[in-house]
């Protein structure tokens, strides 16, 4: 009986939760380039750049970042000033788009060292079927105490 009412519980209780993803984007190093050039992430995911070795630094076409040794403006004393120290610096990207960025040093927008970071729009999702969902759930949660209790009165008439 215990097991089926946590069995129903859990059935009850599962839901898939949404999570935000990293990705990496290796700076410089052997070549004057971003590694991988191009990124596709979806909404609220996050681009960590990471300094491979060399004088760079990372810089939005349109001016919304400038990082190395963290961000400018990022509130926590980070610099977007080139570097050639080994830093890692994030990026979080709410909205869909194209976004393209460079170093300063070795780069410039679409030219040189620079990438592009393309943001999915979300994916649109079914419409729940009618009937389904938690109404479903509950009619399993109901099946499961029910075949519990008729074990149990089955034990207790065999008992006596």
């Amino acid at each position: 009986m215990r097991g089926i009412l946590i069995l129903a519980t859990a059935l009850l209780t599962l839901a898939p939760a949404a999570r935000a993803a990293t990705a990496i984007v290796n700076v410089g190093g052997a070549f004057n380039a971003f590694s991988p050039q191009t990124v596709t992430i979806d909404p609220g995911d996050r681009i960590t750049f990471v300094n491979k070795g060399g004088y760079h630094n990372a810089v939005a076409d349109d001016g919304s970042f400038r990082c190395a040794q963290g961000c400018d403006g990022d509130g926590m004393g980070g610099s977007g000033n080139a570097s050639n120290k080994n830093w890692t610096a994030s990026v979080t990207f709410a909205t869909p788009g194209t976004f393209g960025y460079f170093c300063e040093i070795h780069g410039a927008p679409g030219a040189g060292m620079y990438g592009t970071i393309v943001v999915r729009a979300p994916q649109q999702q079914p419409a729940p079927t009618p009937g389904l969902g938690a109404g479903l759930a509950l009619l399993l949660a109901g099946a499961l105490a029910l075949v519990g209790m008729l074990q149990f009165r089955r034990s207790r008439d065999t008992s006596c």
